[in-house]
């Protein structure tokens, strides 16, 4: 933390004329994560359009030092495509998890569950959580750390937070002609006009997560632009939003940071959550509480069905 302060103060002149330099002079470069696993096709950094995400991230109250540092390094960029691809994100098949597929030696399920038994343990008898429901959830959503994700969390969500921009608009509403160029023009403006409705709520939830997530970078010192999630920007083994990690995160191996990325920390994590949610032994209050980690009836069936069937199996 030391060192980046002194970096800071050192570079503090240079990151202001760096960055006006840049929003005259535009970009490209390719993904720095993972090329192989793009889904959205080349992404972009025209650094002029970050203005007002950046703007925003100020007036929240971040430092401008540390914004300013992070939106000028090479790895920062805009997906083009997300506008209309993570706003209409693919639907969840129900009973998805390989575990109720006969899979869970393949995933080591048992293995986890004595190798974390104290964590579990101190999730049931702090929060109220059984051990196979915390369990279900980690399994569903990354397989206990094996599918943690691809995407740039940090991209990911500044490109949501331009999806209300004049530019992202512009993109949405040719694509929206092009791809619907059957219906009636009349029928494809009110679509527009839906899509547009939605690109500004979920532009806003972006820049609040971003705010998020740069608190994040500033109190635990990660380096977010490493940090790699899913196609709607959560990320650590249980999928957890930058807004949600500050929250609910815990730090159960008390090193003190949360890190996500830590199954005693994930597992606490999502106990605490799902306790502030309501949990208890009834169903319906379960599946109150996994609603609000996932508004998605496919995934409470999932995540109840996969706790039912390791308690089947007398796994922990």
């Amino acid at each position: 933390m030391e060192i980046r302060k002194k970096i800071i103060k050192l570079y503090r002149p240079l990151s202001y004329l760096l960055l006006t330099a840049l929003f005259f002079y535009p970009i490209t470069v390719q993904n720095s994560i993972n090329p192989q696993s793009n889904v959205w096709g080349e992404h972009y950094r025209p650094l002029d359009r970050l203005e007002s995400l950046i703007d925003y991230l100020e007036n929240e109250g971040l430092p401008t030092e540390e914004i300013h540092l992070l939106f000028l390094d090479p790895r920062v960029e805009i997906y083009p495509q997300i506008v209309y691809n993570v706003l209409s994100p693919p639907r969840m098949d129900s009973h998805s998890s390989l575990i109720l597929q006969g899979e869970t030696e393949n995933y080591d399920v048992l293995d986890f569950m004595h190798r974390y038994e104290n964590y579990l343990t101190m999730a049931q008898e702090e929060y109220g959580v059984e051990p196979e429901a915390v369990v279900a959830i980690l399994f569903v959503e990354t397989k206990l750390g094996k599918m943690i994700g691809s995407h740039s969390v940090f991209n990911v969500l500044a490109s949501i937070a331009l999806s209300d921009d004049a530019q992202s608009l512009a993109q949405l509403e040719d694509y929206i002609h092009e791809t619907y160029h059957y219906l009636p023009f009349s029928e494809r403006k009110d679509l527009i006009r839906q899509q547009e409705e939605r690109a500004a709520r979920k532009a806003d939830w972006a820049r609040n997560e971003m705010a998020s997530l740069i608190r994040l970078h500033v109190q635990t010192d990660m380096d977010v632009l490493e940090l790699p999630g899913s196609y709607a920007g959560a990320f650590g083994y249980p999928q957890f939003m930058p807004t949600s990690v500050l929250k609910w995160g815990v730090d159960a191996d008390k090193d003190g940071i949360v890190d996500l990325y830590s199954f005693p920390d994930a597992i606490l994590s999502v106990a605490n959550f799902l306790h502030t949610k309501g949990w208890d032994n009834s169903e319906e209050a379960q599946k109150r509480a996994l609603y609000r980690y996932n508004f998605s009836s496919a995934y409470v069936a999932d995540v109840l069905e996969t706790a039912a069937t390791i308690k089947s199996r007398n796994l922990f």
